[in-house]
């Protein structure tokens, strides 16, 4: 294989996509070392296809405009990878009105635990953003942050907040629990909620099998 025309040909049809390095090594070009894989990031960048826009991190350029924050987007929350969260989360539902100074996404494209990204800050979830976990991890999101969120709109926090809960599975959860703790407390109240609700569950259970020996 020639390692070079591959990543060249790669990078011609993905156009104004981002290329992490550490993401991309492990899943698509598992054969190429990953040192090797940066020298040719680097010719490359040399010949003007790609961009670097953060460590390990690179636009592909294109001849049409590209919008980072769009191409971020895409990457790392759109196609079940990820989710906002913090403040970004909150104004997105009405629920707080706050600046973002900087964009917290939970997202399964990052190998290391973090990372960051001009105003955006990575966390590494395991996990497939569909429908049901994004609503659960919602609700869970607002349960343990509720002391941060700066003009809280209860109203509409508490109709999130019961949304995910009308949503949950033991399954859901499980995958949940086992790629992001939360605290104990959280749990606790997710599953107060539960209870008035009337839905069945093993949270408690769940977490505890998680996270034992740190209770």
């Amino acid at each position: 294989m020639n390692y070079t025309k591959t990543l060249r040909e790669f990078c011609i049809q993905n156009q104004g996509r981002l290329f992490d390095v550490q993401y991309e090594q492990n899943h698509r070009f598992s054969l190429i070392p990953y040192k090797t894989l940066l020298k040719i990031l680097n010719r490359l960048e040399d010949e003007q296809i790609v961009s670097s826009i953060a460590k390990g991190v690179y636009i592909v350029n294109s001849d049409q405009q590209i919008d980072i924050d769009n191409s971020i987007k895409d990457y790392y929350v759109d196609h079940f990878s990820g989710m906002m969260v913090g403040k970004a989360m909150y104004n997105y539902y009405d629920i707080g009105d706050q600046d973002d100074d900087t964009i917290q996404i939970y997202t399964n494209k990052i190998v290391s635990k973090s990372k960051s990204i001009n105003k955006y800050h990575l966390i590494k979830f395991s996990t497939y953003f569909y429908d049901e976990v994004v609503s659960l991890v919602t609700t869970l999101e607002l349960i343990e942050k509720v002391g941060f969120i700066i003009d809280i709109d209860y109203i509409r926090y508490h109709e999130e907040k019961v949304s995910g809960v009308k949503s949950y599975s033991d399954e859901i959860f499980k995958e949940i629990a086992t790629h992001h703790k939360y605290k104990y407390s959280t749990i606790a109240t997710l599953d107060e909620m539960l209870h008035r609700f009337s839905i069945e569950n093993n949270a408690i259970r769940i977490y505890k099998e998680n996270y034992i020996n740190e209770l």
